[in-house]
């Protein structure tokens, strides 16, 4: 037992020192343009990113030129147009993800075919780690408002990160994200759904996620005005056309209603038949 628990050690040592290793190497700064060929991506690379085998992946180096390794990495994609970064970060690969964007930080907001960032597919997949990896590089990599645009990046469903972090059910990541911004609560997607509409709509229906409802609502500002704030479908729309009957699952929108007048309220109710046990 002691001899297991001194190897795991010795292995666990040496994985550290190659990462510092790979983290101190020096890459050609290349900048890649729109319009360069991409690749299919090679299906070893693939398995290094998605198991976090950093050694293996950058170990190509020894293979071919850092040149080469750079074109490699930038051009080479999935069939779904993602990344290496994409792979590592939907797989959570944590140290593949972070030497990535030591080296190749333009990455962080490259897109694929169907407009995902890294972070998207993280966030989808429920990766908190990774998803930590990519908003501390994107929070010391420019201005506020470059931060800020990063997190309301949107693909081609018009969804944020956090979009999908609600749509998925993942409370920790989105727990996480709001705390970045609270901005994200209110950021409407192609179907005019913000994720705080969506975390109602889900806590209706048969899912009944009322974790992720209250997590949101434990995120909006005090001294925000909801109504002002949801230009798309309000959450207050969901709560009532999901047709809610009881007052203890009610109870989690009075903080909802509790923010707009009491004319659009009793609108709703007469629109909707909405009706109180």
């Amino acid at each position: 037992m002691e001899l297991s628990i001194n190897i795991c050690g010795q292995a666990l040592k040496q994985r550290d020192e190659n990462f510092r290793k790979w983290k101190s190497e020096s890459f050609p700064s290349q900048i890649p343009r729109d319009d360069d060929p991409k690749k299919l991506m090679d299906k070893e690379l693939y398995k290094y990113a998605a198991e976090d085998k950093f050694d293996e992946l950058f170990g190509e180096r020894r293979r071919v030129s850092s040149a080469e390794l750079s074109s490699i990495i930038y051009t080479q994609v999935s069939p779904s147009g993602n990344s290496l970064l994409h792979v590592s970060a939907r797989h959570g690969s944590k140290d593949v993800t972070e030497l990535l964007l030591q080296h190749f930080p333009l990455l962080l907001t490259r897109k694929n075919f169907h407009k995902d960032t890294a972070l998207h597919l993280a966030a989808g997949a429920g990766q908190l780690r990774t998803i930590t990896v990519l908003i501390n590089k994107a929070n010391g990599h420019g201005e506020a408002s470059d931060f800020s645009s990063f997190l309301e990046m949107k693909n081609d469903r018009g969804n944020t990160a956090l979009h999908d972090a609600v749509i998925n059910g993942h409370h920790e990541v989105a727990r996480f994200l709001v705390s970045e911004s609270s901005k994200l609560l209110y950021t409407e997607n192609n179907e005019r759904k913000s994720p705080l509409y969506l975390a109602v709509e889900n806590s209706i229906d048969k899912r009944c996620d009322e974790k992720m409802l209250t997590i949101l609502m434990d995120a909006i500002p005090d001294d925000v005005d909801l109504l002002d704030k949801l230009e798309g479908k309000s959450p207050v729309h969901a709560a009532v056309q999901g047709g809610k009957r009881s007052k203890m699952i009610f109870s989690p929108f009075l903080h909802i209603f509790s923010l707009v007048t009491c004319q659009c309220f009793f609108h709703y109710l007469i629109d909707y038949s909405f009706v109180l046990n």
